[in-house]
């Protein structure tokens, strides 16, 4: 059977996600980024959905769990990204103070906005009118616009925390190798991917009009392209997360051998106290 190149990088990933989440469980990060692993989990889910009930149901319903998913997909990635920030400038800082509440508030009300506002700027909108006229699919397509247009807002939100985590991580003990900086280097890369993907094919929507077969099948080899270099950059991020995780953070060892000393020097003074 020969394997196309799709079907390929599709195993890879699937594959990616699996051993991703043996290290997240066989190295214990589970618990300290808990946002993180349900994400992958439900990655891994909306993976195995699409492949193998494409075909097997009907499409109304196919795109109902599709779309349902990654609608999902994105509340769980936003849960990430206040996640990732907590442990960066919160309660996970290494270094100085964290955020007191009025800066949290200050930040996340500018990201937010910068992000709506560039969700509003993106695209064409849906003509609502349109989708109410059927009636019967309104609910579905409302579905769809919703999944859409919130896949697009959290990418932007993932490439404007991780700029913020890269920028100002290291001057609160969370430079570039920790573990939350690293993931968020990750989701952001794909983030730029896929608005990447996205941005080229809305342009070629709107530039080339098709004439005839022939450049029908043109137009979707190169979609068909354009989506497999998002799921190279995505296996890419995948590998960079397995091989960040699996190794330990700068200072884990130190805060650990640190732990383990603390006792023996409290005890050393009042043995002291007592001999004399």
């Amino acid at each position: 059977m020969h394997l196309t190149v799709e079907q390929i990088l599709w195993a890879l990933v699937l594959a990616a996600h699996l051993v991703l989440l043996v290290v997240l469980l066989g190295r214990e990060r589970t618990r300290r980024f808990s946002w993180f692993t349900a994400l992958t989990m439900l990655s891994t889910v909306r993976l195995l959905a699409d492949h193998l009930l494409q075909g097997k149901l009907s499409t109304y319903a196919f795109y109902w769990q599709s779309y349902a998913l990654l609608i999902a997909a994105s509340i769980f990635l936003l849960g990430t990204l206040i996640e990732l920030a907590r442990l960066t400038f919160g309660r996970g800082c290494r270094r100085g103070k964290p955020l007191s509440p009025l800066a949290w508030q200050g930040w996340t009300f500018l990201l937010l906005a910068i992000a709506f506002t560039a969700l509003i700027l993106w695209g064409p909108w849906p003509d609502l009118k349109a989708m109410q006229a059927n009636r019967q699919a309104y609910p579905l397509l409302m579905t769809v616009v919703i999944a859409l247009k919130s896949e697009l807002f959290t990418s932007m939100l993932a490439i404007l925390t991780g700029l913020m985590m890269m920028l100002f991580g290291g001057r609160f003990g969370n430079g570039f190798r920790s573990h939350a900086v690293q993931i968020v280097i990750g989701l952001s890369t794909v983030a730029v991917a896929r608005l990447t993907v996205e941005g080229i094919t809305d342009t070629i929507k709107v530039a080339h009009k098709i004439t005839d077969r022939a450049d029908y099948q043109r137009i979707l080899h190169l979609y068909t392209q354009l989506d497999n270099a998002r799921l190279a950059i995505w296996l890419l991020a995948l590998l960079w997360w397995i091989y960040a995780l699996w190794n330990d953070a700068p200072g884990a060892g130190s805060d650990t051998a640190l732990a383990a000393i603390t006792p023996t020097l409290q005890d050393d003074p009042s043995e002291s106290s007592t001999e004399a």
